[in-house]
């Protein structure tokens, strides 16, 4: 389980390290790099399923199966091991700083995308964009919808 919690906190240093590059990109305007970056967290988000993976069989191996890894540290059978708690207390840091930036990120971006649905409107433009009007939909009626650069 320490091996495990030490790959996922490798794997969520590097990822924190993309997610600050994507905030810098989304500052900076700069699509090319922000595109980049998407197509490098493709790569992470298939390498954590991959340890996801690991971890679930280790756990139902251990016959915890349905437990998060606090009830299994907080169980008697990891026997207060220390290093375990530490990794486990590491990993969780970085999730929240993952989460934490990605949060950051988002809120960015729709003040952005809120800047350019206003620009729209006063140029009279939005009406020509697609929008998100289907009756699934309504409370983002009238909403832009911006498409990738690769369309």
């Amino acid at each position: 389980m320490i091996d495990i919690l030490k790959e996922s906190a490798d794997l969520y240093k590097s990822f924190l390290e993309l997610e600050y590059e994507k905030y810098d990109a989304v500052i900076k305007n700069d699509i090319n790099t922000l595109d980049d970056i998407v197509s490098k967290e493709q790569v992470y988000y298939m390498k954590m399923r991959g340890v996801d993976q690991k971890r679930e069989k280790l756990v139902d191996a251990m016959g915890c199966k349905g437990m998060t890894l606090k009830e299994i540290i907080d169980t008697d059978k990891i026997k207060s091991n220390g290093e375990l708690i530490e990794k486990y207390n590491e990993l969780s840091e970085i999730i929240q700083e993952v989460k934490k930036i990605n949060s950051l990120c988002k809120t960015l971006i729709e003040v952005r995308m809120h800047k350019i649905d206003d620009a729209l409107v006063q140029l009279g433009e939005k009406d020509k964009t697609y929008s998100n009007t289907t009756t699934e939909n309504k409370n983002n009626s009238g909403k832009s919808v911006m498409l990738s650069k690769k369309v």
